[in-house]
């Protein structure tokens, strides 16, 4: 029995560096060529908390997952330990694809139920339209100063988004993201990947105005 269990946890691992490697975008084995593409970020958006799953922020996807192999839906978690109130103002992540999408956010202590059970939701439109760039290199920035989402100190959160076509990942680094699959929220993890998302807040509920360089200019002008 002990052999058994040995050969199957060696099995599982194999499979998952298998779907960590590149150009795997499905959990089927389904593939898209890798293309070289730099990371195209930065929205220019200012917070007092900032907080990406690569543990950078704009943090570049080096794989990625497919809408129908991978999963509809990405979502993670944060847990609000400043010590103060946050409201959100703004979400990030790299993807690729066509359409109107929809972002949701459940503020619940536990893994939320799927999608619709939302505490708030709101709509999005990809930067890329393009579902076949791998690793999607260009981030989608989303601006929810109207939604007016605060995350009260101390509680968890949970905020994700709908795959266009091609969701940003990396290899599996200990944060825990999940995909809707086989109708339940599937961790990444057990698959070797972690999906990339972003969010920005601001504490006591005031936004941070962006301010760029030009607009600095044109004060001047």
């Amino acid at each position: 029995m002990k052999k058994l269990l040995t050969i199957i946890g060696i099995l599982a691992l194999m499979a998952s560096g298998v779907l960590a490697a590149d150009g795997v975008c499905g959990k089927d084995g389904q593939t898209l060529p890798v293309q070289d593409n730099p990371a195209q970020g930065n929205s220019g958006t200012r917070a007092d908390v900032e907080w990406n799953t690569t543990g950078t922020i704009d943090g570049p996807a080096t794989t990625g997952g497919s809408s129908d192999g991978w999963g509809p839906y990405f979502i993670t978690a944060w847990t609000n330990d400043t010590g103060q109130d946050v409201t959100l103002i703004e979400f990030g992540w790299p993807c690729g694809g066509p359409g109107t999408m929809d972002w949701y956010v459940w503020i619940s202590e536990t893994l939320p139920g799927p999608v619709g059970t939302e505490t708030f939701n709101g709509q999005w439109t990809p930067a890329s339209s393009d579902p076949d760039e791998f690793p999607p290199s260009t981030y989608s920035y989303v601006d929810v100063t109207a939604a007016d989402i605060m995350i009260p100190a101390g509680a968890r959160f949970y905020f994700g988004y709908e795959n266009p076509g091609i969701g940003g990942q990396i290899s599996a680094n200990g944060v825990d993201t999940w995909a809707w699959y086989n109708g339940a929220w599937d961790p990444d993890a057990d698959w070797g990947r972690t999906a990339v998302l972003q969010f920005k807040g601001t504490f006591g509920g005031v936004p941070v105005q962006t301010t760029t360089l030009s607009q600095i200019r044109s004060l001047f002008d």
